[in-house]
């Protein structure tokens, strides 16, 4: 059985916690509905909640969060820190905040982007198909559901593109040999997303928004990713034990 330890990085909002919980309440079921077995363990990071050992669990991964990478909380060094270490030993997967920092903490960077948010399902392009992608999941693109204003301008070095678009060209990386990073939240619900929308669209306007909200009813690729993130957890586990 795999344990997945999840560092969750920011706090919802209090009047939405009921409905959809905090931050890392979306990974289980959605890792679940690829494999029900995967057993999850979770840090709050943004409360200084740091695991002690990259040891403590299999693999990490890093939720989205509220706050900009570029704010440099306190306690965002002391993560950052710590992954940069636990990369050394276990698989990392970055989510949106996640990616971004991850991309920072390996020598990247991260800014506003001048487009404005990046909303709706977004259509990110495969440039490359890694080697533990599932072979009976190849294909040309990943539609997924995005939700940001920042994003990662310059790669790690060591980055390697998977997938991206002309809004978002870094929508899927790998820097390194165990870190996996995705700009979008395979994670979000249709409703959740559909919310976070519907709240901004005096900022984002009618016309952004409407097509946005459109977009949440067309297909999603929502288990191809939970997919994509087990297998690579699984293909870097399968490495790290032939090297033991």
């Amino acid at each position: 059985m795999t344990l997945v330890g999840i560092l969750e990085c920011g706090q919802t909002r209090g009047d939405w916690l009921e409905e959809y919980g905090e931050m890392a309440a979306p990974f289980p079921p959605f890792l679940h509905r690829v494999d029900p077995f995967v057993a999850f363990a979770i840090y709050r990071a943004h409360k200084n909640e740091i695991p002690e050992r990259p040891e403590a669990c299999d693999a990490w991964l890093v939720t989205g969060s509220p706050l900009s990478v570029y704010e440099h909380p306190a306690w965002q060094s002391r993560l950052a820190s710590f992954l940069v270490n636990a990369a050394r030993h276990r698989p990392v997967v970055g989510i949106c905040y996640g990616h971004q920092l991850l991309h920072e903490a390996f020598g990247g960077k991260v800014e506003k982007a001048s487009e404005g948010w990046g909303i709706g399902v977004q259509r990110y392009e495969l440039h490359e198909v890694p080697r533990w992608a599932p072979e009976q999941e190849l294909r040309e693109a990943l539609r997924l559901i995005a939700f940001h204003q920042d994003q990662v301008t310059t790669p790690a070095p060591g980055s390697r593109v998977l997938a991206g678009n002309s809004f978002c060209p870094l929508g899927i990386t790998t820097i390194g040999d165990n870190v996996l990073t995705i700009q979008a939240h395979p994670e979000m619900s249709r409703k959740l997303a559909r919310d976070l929308y519907e709240e901004q669209r005096t900022r984002n306007g009618d016309d952004l928004t409407d097509r946005a909200v459109a977009s949440l009813g067309g297909e999603i690729d929502v288990d191809l990713a939970a997919r994509w993130i087990l297998a690579f957890i699984e293909h870097r586990q399968a490495q790290r034990r032939g090297a033991l």
